[in-house]
């Protein structure tokens, strides 16, 4: 198939009811672009979620293994500037697109530099951030590089890799992401030690790590692309479990307190 017959390939235009994830690309490429690479993953989890892509706000040259066969489908983007990660352009980017297409995000997707961006996500719901994403109850991170991005320069700051890890490891015991996560990683990937790097910014007890061998890319096989949805199903199901508890404890919790202030006093 052309990238002109891919670009130009009609889209559904019924929106599924399922819940979604929210889809962000690695550097230099786009949404559109993320949609074909995924496409293994996303059938084998038609049935489960609905993949939601953003377009990255800045412009740049086509990332890494992305010519020739996906020469024209530009404009090519990425989620950070020279400075970093500009809070003011992607955060109301990313706001706006989950609110308008409406859909119960449960979680988030990421590739290369997207998985950074991901868990600088769920970083900011478990810090309790203002205006957090706290729609998003798990992470799939598929070939991340590393330092993660933040949002807040105050979460991760925008330093040089190098003086980043002193900075972070320093923290560590702060910074954690404790939000259950899969990092999968290509054991010919020429940055596996960025994406082992990255899977060091998770707590060992709540996330899982799965190497294949292939590069800077989706899992291929029919197998490896079946382990990582059936990962990701199960990051949803424990997700979904832990928020019926937490209906189930608010009630429990409401009645507590409505029977003590019934208590008569003692005179």
């Amino acid at each position: 198939m052309t990238a002109h017959a891919l670009k130009t390939a009609p889209r559904p235009k019924t929106k599924s009811t399922l819940p979604c994830l929210l889809c962000l690309h690695g550097g230099g490429t786009s949404a559109y672009i993320f949609a074909i690479q995924v496409g293994r993953l996303q059938r084998a989890l038609a049935k489960h979620f609905r993949f939601v892509f953003v377009d990255g706000p800045f412009e740049c040259p086509p990332g890494p293994g992305v010519l020739p066969f996906f020469e024209g489908m530009g404009p090519y983007r990425r989620w950070i500037n020279k400075d970093g990660c500009d809070e003011d352009k992607v955060r109301p980017l990313l706001k706006k697109k989950m609110a308008e297409d409406g859909g119960n995000f449960v979680g988030v997707l990421g590739f290369s530099q997207g998985a950074r961006l991901a868990l600088g996500l769920l970083h900011e719901k478990q810090e309790k951030r203002a205006e957090a994403f706290n729609e998003l109850g798990f992470g799939v991170f598929i070939c991340g590089t590393y330092p993660p991005l933040g949002l807040s320069s105050s979460l991760f700051p925008i330093t040089p890799t190098a003086q980043f890890e002193t900075q972070y490891w320093d923290k560590k015991h702060e910074s954690i992401l404790s939000i259950p996560t899969v990092h999968v990683m290509g054991s010919k990937d020429p940055y596996l030690h960025k994406s082992r790097l990255l899977s060091q910014c998770s707590d060992p007890a709540s996330t899982t790590i799965m190497e294949f061998t292939m590069g800077h890319c989706l899992p291929a096989a029919p197998a490896d692309t079946q382990r990582v949805a059936n990962q990701a199903i199960a990051l949803y199901l424990n997700y979904q479990h832990e928020l019926n508890a937490q209906k189930v404890e608010q009630p429990e919790k409401a009645a507590e307190q409505v029977a003590v202030t019934e208590i008569p006093l003692q005179t």
